[in-house]
């Protein structure tokens, strides 16, 4: 009985082995099957596998590389962003002009199509890059259904409030989310009640249902003196 009980587990380690190697081709070579090849078994398995893996891994390397698209549209949005400015920062030149005619043999896809003259260029005149419009409408623009226009009143305590905190969940931050204005209800009332300021100038957007105010645009007025003339304008801001 003794010798039975010694005997028993011989069939389950033969199992163990057949299922290791059912995944395996070469199951009927010796080396598998040898009566003192247990630890041959083991590495010519462990070797079988590695051989697998790193050929599904050259394989896998192979698909990325032919479909290189498919691997940047799986990018996050903000590396796709940081790629863009890359590119946009390539595509103006290597560097900085080092001399005036290096500079004018250059072209320069901003600077072309602004109002600033050219490389060269002598300014003989001044004056004021569009005429002033005769026919401004009265009625304001029309909103998407849900949404109307409001003219804020700074001075309710309530509405500056208001603005306060559109502008500091909302108002300018940079790309890398490292800094956002925050501008106090104190210093928003200065900046944009100055001297000759308008009430009209203060436009707020607000939603119907809860008369949220979600959208904003204003201006100050300022008076601008160039080649000796004077100029009344209006500056956007927030």
């Amino acid at each position: 009985m003794a010798d039975e009980n010694e005997a028993a587990p011989q069939p389950e380690k033969e199992t163990e082995v057949e299922v290791d190697h059912g995944h395996c081709s070469n199951c009927e070579n010796e080396e598998h099957h040898s009566d003192d090849g247990e630890k041959g078994d083991t590495g010519a398995k462990k070797k079988k596998k590695k051989q697998k893996k790193k050929n599904k891994d050259k394989s896998g390397g192979k698909d990325a590389a032919q479909d290189p698209l498919a691997k940047v549209n799986s990018l996050p949005a903000e590396k796709l962003q940081e790629i863009q400015k890359a590119i946009e920062l390539f595509s103006v030149g290597q560097g900085p002009a080092k001399t005036m005619e290096e500079a004018t043999r250059r072209s320069y896809q901003f600077w072309d199509t602004q109002p600033v003259p050219k490389l060269g260029e002598t300014v003989m005149s001044h004056g004021c890059i569009e005429p002033d419009k005769d026919n401004i409408r009265d009625e304001p623009y029309s909103l998407p259904q849900g949404f109307t226009w409001d003219t804020l009143d700074l001075g309710n305590p309530a509405v500056l409030k208001e603005l306060y905190t559109l502008l500091n969940e909302n108002y300018v931050e940079d790309d890398d989310n490292m800094f956002r204005f925050d501008y106090s209800p104190e210093f928003l009332l200065w900046a944009l009640r100055p001297p000759g300021w308008l009430p009209p100038w203060h436009c707020g957007v607000r939603v119907n249902s809860n008369n949220k105010l979600v959208g904003f645009i204003s201006a100050i007025p300022i008076i601008s003196h160039n080649s000796g003339k004077k100029n009344q304008l209006a500056i956007l801001s927030f």
